[in-house]
């Protein structure tokens, strides 16, 4: 019998996502972040942490920012939209987005309201940069916040 963490975690995606859909798989591991939301006048240094979990068919991470917000959102590849139905909650709040890429980007649009987008960027193996948006009624964005991300580096020890 598996306790409930090695039920959750899977070391790989499953097979039945198509590597065109795998948008997130650079997201994969460990993050410093420095966290920009422009109602406050400082930034937030926190952790971001990406995990495949359930057989490989999810995606579920962790975000740390201290005496400020601790989340987790929940990513699942759906096969019939060919976009991740996601869920992102916190206390006193779930939010519900889907995720598609348009271009080099991954654009995750609020279902209850299309204006509100949350968009990485700038994806590499060792950096990305997420922002929050309004779309206003002209097309351009205002950013709400933003997040700079470095990956973690770990030291192993023998």
């Amino acid at each position: 019998m598996k306790d409930f963490f090695d039920a959750l975690k899977a070391t790989e995606k499953s097979t039945q996502i198509p590597e065109e859909f795998n948008y997130f798989e650079k997201l994969i591991g460990s993050w410093q972040i420095d966290y920009i939301d422009r109602s406050i006048p400082h930034v937030i240094q926190g952790e971001w942490h990406f995990s495949w979990i359930l057989e490989g068919m999810a995606i579920q991470d962790v975000i740390i920012l201290p005496d400020y917000e601790y989340g987790t959102s929940l990513r699942i590849y759906n096969p019939n939209t060919h976009a991740w139905d996601v869920a992102y909650g916190y206390t006193g709040k779930i939010i519900r987005l889907e995720a598609q890429k348009q271009d080099d980007r991954i654009v995750l649009t609020f279902i209850d309201d299309k204006r509100r987008k949350w968009v990485f960027t700038k994806i590499e193996d060792d950096y990305f940069h997420w922002h929050n948006v309004t779309e206003k009624s002209d097309g351009e964005w205002f950013i709400n916040a933003e997040i700079y991300a470095k990956r973690m580096e770990y030291v192993h020890q023998s």
